[in-house]
C-alpha cells in the first residue's frame, strides 16, 4: 500500500510529498523517495525503485490518485490496483455534503453497511450494488453515485482476488501519523539533501525496531522487526542501532 506523506522544506513554497509504500504482510518499508510533487514521474521513479530490488508486487492499494495508477501499471503491467474503499466512500460523504446536511446520510449508510465495511467477493459485490440500484430506484443522485461506484467496480474489489490483501490504506495511513507527531518539532527541513537523510533514517529506525502492539492476525509479528521479515536468507543485518 502506497502513500504521500507532505513536509516541509525550506525553499518550496508547498510541502513537498514524501512517497513511500508498505508491504502488507511484513509491515516492512521497501523503498521511499522524497519528490517535489506527486506528478506521474515521480512515481514512476518510486515504482522504479520497487522494480529494481525484484519486489513481487502483485497489488497496489492506494488512494484514487491517476498518477500512481498509471505509474505503477506502467513499471508493473498487469498490476492489479486497489482503491482505498475507505478514501472513495468519504469522497462520496464531501460531494453529498453529509457531514453538514442530513438528506443522503441513509444512502452513504447504507453504502458503508452493504458495500465497504467487509471485504467482498466480486459477485456479492456487484449483488448488493444491485439491490442498492433497486432501492433507490426513482432517485437520480442516488443512481449517480451507484453509477459511480459502477464505473469503478474493478479497482474497488481487486483485493478479493489476492489472499490477504486489504481494500484500504489504513495501516500506511497510521504509519503518517506516526511519522506527523515526529516532525511536530520540526517546523521545515533546511534542505531537500537534509529532508532526505532525515527521513531516510526515521525510515531506517522504524524498519530496525521491533514490533510490540501488533494485534489480530498480525500478533506473530511481536518481537520481530519488519526488515528482518523481507531480508534474502543468510544476509547479516549491520548493526546501525544500538
Amino acid at each position: 500500500m502506497v502513500d504521500g506523506k507532505y513536509v516541509n522544506v525550506k525553499g518550496y513554497e508547498q510541502k513537498i510529498p514524501l512517497l513511500w509504500g508498505l508491504d502488507y504482510l511484513s509491515h516492512d518499508i521497501p523503498v521511499f523517495t522524497l519528490a517535489p510533487s506527486e506528478s506521474y514521474q515521480s512515481w514512476l521513479k518510486y515504482f522504479g525503485y520497487l522494480k529494481s530490488i525484484r519486489y513481487p508486487l502483485q497489488i497496489v492499494i492506494c488512494d484514487d490518485n491517476e498518477n500512481i495508477q498509471q505509474a505503477a501499471r506502467y513499471i508493473f503491467p498487469g498490476v492489479m490496483i486497489q482503491i482505498c474503499q475507505n478514501h472513495f466512500l468519504e469522497n462520496i460523504r464531501r460531494d453529498l455534503s453529509v457531514r453538514t446536511e442530513e438528506k443522503y446520510r441513509g444512502l452513504v449508510f447504507d453504502l458503508k453497511r452493504e458495500l465497504f465495511t467487509v471485504k467482498l467477493t466480486r459477485p456479492d459485490f456487484a449483488k448488493r450494488a444491485f439491490k442498492l440500484l433497486k432501492k433507490y430506484e426513482g432517485n437520480q443522485i442516488a443512481l449517480n453515485v451507484i453509477v459511480r461506484i459502477h464505473q469503478r467496480f474493478m479497482d474497488l474489489t481487486a483485493a478479493s482476488l489476492i489472499p490477504h490483501a486489504p481494500t484500504t490504506t489504513n495501516i500506511i495511513e497510521s504509519y503518517n501519523s506516526h511519522l506527523q507527531a515526529r516532525l511536530k518539532s520540526i517546523k521545515a527541513f533546511q534542505s531537500f539533501p537534509g529532508a532526505s537523510k532525515w527521513l531516510n533514517g526515521y525510515i531506517l529506525r522504524r524498519r530496525y525496531r521491533k514490533f510490540t502492539d501488533c494485534g489480530k492476525k498480525f500478533r506473530s509479528l511481536n518481537g520481530k522487526t519488519s526488515i528482518s521479515q523481507t531480508l534474502k536468507k543468510g544476509t547479516i543485518l549491520p548493526l546501525l542501532f544500538i
